[in-house]
């Protein structure tokens, strides 16, 4: 086993694919113990953490026949991607929809009674389009990039998914420096609209309301 950096939008299942694992023996090996401690979901890792690896094993060349045509099949694994649409907090049932980058066509559909959009991508899909004709607006979905909840990327994400938390600077990719006293204030906002102790500090309590009211 060796030791690798985790990178943003990395995740164990596309890991494995890319590098010819098996992602479950992977995460319950021994020396994966102490990360496992940490984040409860092997597709739900933080730029910066530690996962020990195996070497990569040796790849299998292709046979190419001359003057035949050659063809391979490539099984790509999946994932799901599920997104809330909301407008003021209320969720936006039975909406048209239009989701780009997971296929070579267009895929129509709708959303669901609570809001929510529903699909799978291929592990190496690094963002997919949600199009809503009727709302005239396009949303930009990045798979993967999603930090666990307890890190402060991944908290502001989400408070700023739920609408708590507006960015004050909008720099690439519309990501904001990080701004610690907006940020508690988000939280003390979350908190106070979920009936909990405005502390300010992401207890047990907070962070499964947290949790449940985003979806993952």
């Amino acid at each position: 086993m060796k030791p690798y950096v985790v990178r943003q939008g990395d995740y164990l299942t596309k890991l494995a694919h890319t590098m010819g694992f098996d992602p479950d023996l992977v995460w319950n090996h021994s020396k994966n113990s102490e990360l496992r401690e940490k984040r409860a979901d092997k597709d739900l890792l933080h730029p910066g953490d530690i996962l020990w690896l195996p070497p990569s094993p040796d790849k299998k060349r292709l046979q190419v026949r001359s003057g035949a045509a050659n063809r391979y099949i490539a099984r790509i694994p999946k994932k799901p991607v599920e997104v809330r649409i909301q407008v003021g907090g209320e969720p936006l049932a039975d909406e048209p929809a239009v989701i780009l980058g997971i296929g070579p066509d267009p895929l129509e559909t709708k959303t669901d009674e609570a809001g929510w959009i529903r699909t799978e991508v291929q592990v190496h899909v690094r963002e997919i389009e949600v199009i809503l004709p009727r709302k005239r607006r396009t949303l930009r979905v990045r798979v993967g990039d999603m930090d666990p909840v307890n890190t402060v990327n991944g908290l502001r994400k989400r408070l700023q998914h739920l609408g708590f938390y507006q960015p004050t600077r909008v720099g690439v990719e519309n990501q904001d420096a990080s701004d610690p006293s907006a940020l508690i204030g988000a939280l003390k906002a979350f908190q106070m609209a979920r009936n909990i102790a405005p502390s300010g500090k992401l207890d047990d309590e907070t962070k499964s309301a947290l949790l449940a009211k985003h979806g993952s």
